[in-house]
């Protein structure tokens, strides 16, 4: 594991730590505003070396204020802004977002599929993949016209691949050998 997802995950942990289950969704949803707002440039300012601390917790202090940030989160960025760890906050983001997950019992799932899910199968293969892990879904999917049909499910590190590209490829392996 890197330097800097290891150090994010201390200041995610100590956040999640602090926090009753009833904030951790609304922080979490503050978090992902935040994630939204911090683009790729403003992690290169925050990690730059040239600009002075002061003008990275500034500008952290705006976005905290502009998306009405609550306090706790607020003082664990500008914490690590003090630190010089801002430039992790992508890696923060993500590290919170697991620790929140598995506190409140949320596993994410996609499912990737060649065309458009309607929203009954959806919530069947939502209710399913509940019932198998025992904790709530949240699932994302995705389109990918090369998996031609079918559907492929991935949570954590579990894959059910269902599609009819790889039927068709086990298919020819049977075929050859």
């Amino acid at each position: 594991m890197r330097l800097e997802v290891r150090v994010a995950r201390r200041y995610a942990k100590a956040l999640v730590d602090v926090l009753s289950d009833e904030k951790l969704e609304k922080i979490l949803s503050e978090v992902k505003v935040l994630d939204s707002v911090i683009d790729e440039k403003a992690v290169r300012y925050f990690k730059s070396p040239v600009v002075p601390l002061e003008k990275k917790k500034g500008l952290i202090e705006q976005v905290l204020q502009k998306i009405e940030a609550s306090e706790e989160l607020k003082r664990v960025l500008v914490l690590m802004a003090e630190k010089d760890r801002l430039g992790i906050i992508k890696e923060f983001v993500s590290e919170f977002e697991k620790f929140v997950n598995l506190r409140l019992g949320v596993i994410k799932a996609e499912i990737v599929s060649a065309v458009e899910i309607d929203e009954e199968t959806l919530s069947k293969i939502k209710e399913k993949i509940e019932n198998l892990f025992g904790k709530k879904a949240e699932i994302t999917t995705k389109l990918d016209p090369s998996i031609i049909g079918g559907f492929i499910i991935k949570v954590g590190d579990k894959v059910l691949d269902a599609s009819v590209r790889t039927q068709l490829e086990n298919l020819k392996k049977a075929i050859v050998d």
